[in-house]
């Protein structure tokens, strides 16, 4: 039974063993959740829903704002924030400010203007490639087969051929060392293909909606925003790509049989 709170239905094409069908599919919702310490706000993160109170707590422990729990008077949360009182002795106002600007500067996944995508749309993939690819970059992945602990990326070309690849313990770092190395290689993106092996969120849609990249494959799952920014984007949004299946959650004209 499906769990309102924690996931949705959303319409998808399905490719299975080079049949395409229509069906459903449950996708992971992705909540917007700001943190305040104070009534300040510390940063806005992205995250599946429910225990904002230990997300909150844990992440201004991690992040060395909370130096222990007595440092908590009360934690006040509601359906997108997360508010946490502490003593007034523990933090001033400037040093809050300090704290936001240094924390946002690190953590967050800055707005930034949207690129037209509509000329991109002549981009299209035979879908046993999208199989080659994925192996590939499998192929590639030496540090992950030793340590488990660690994501992949790839950029490809239409014909098959991975062009860059990185691994990263942190799913938005793999994606920021790709698209430096094409910057700084003077790589066009336009027509190209970011592979990955970890769960699409709309916090790594945004940093490739800058690219002008229209097709992104993962091995893993979608959220339903990242669904929702792919779709506006004219993004092909590509999950659980592996053992001879894909699904795909947006603009699936791109992938032909």
């Amino acid at each position: 039974m499906l769990s309102e709170d924690k996931g949705v239905k959303k319409n998808i094409v399905r490719i299975r063993q080079g049949n395409k069908e229509e069906t459903t599919d449950i996708i992971a919702r992705e909540i917007e959740l700001s943190i305040y310490v104070n009534q300040k706000k510390i940063i806005r993160l992205y995250c599946s829903p429910g225990n904002y109170k230990f997300l909150g707590a844990g992440f201004l422990f991690s992040t060395g704002i909370l130096a222990s729990k007595e440092d908590i008077l009360l934690i006040e949360t509601n359906h997108n924030s997360v508010n946490i009182i502490t003593k007034n002795s523990i933090l001033s106002a400037e040093y809050i400010n300090y704290l936001s600007s240094e924390i946002n500067s690190k953590h967050q996944v800055k707005k930034l203007s949207i690129k037209n995508t509509d000329m991109l749309g002549s981009l299209v993939l035979k879908y046993s490639i999208v199989f080659t690819l994925m192996a590939e970059m499998q192929n590639k992945a030496e540090f992950f087969k030793e340590s488990g602990s660690v994501h992949s990326c790839g950029l490809a070309n239409r014909n098959g051929i991975i062009l860059l690849f990185a691994e990263d313990i942190s799913r938005y770092n793999t994606i920021d060392r790709i698209l430096g190395e094409s910057l700084l290689k003077d790589i066009n993106t336009s027509d190209k293909i970011i592979l990955t092996s970890c769960r699409i969120t709309s916090g790594i849609i945004k940093k490739i909606i800058q690219t002008g990249i229209s097709i992104v494959i993962s091995r893993s799952a979608v959220t339903d925003c990242a669904i929702n920014m792919a779709h506006r984007n004219n993004i092909t949004l590509i999950g659980f790509a592996r053992n001879e299946r894909m699904n795909i959650y947006s603009h699936p004209e791109r992938i032909i049989l």
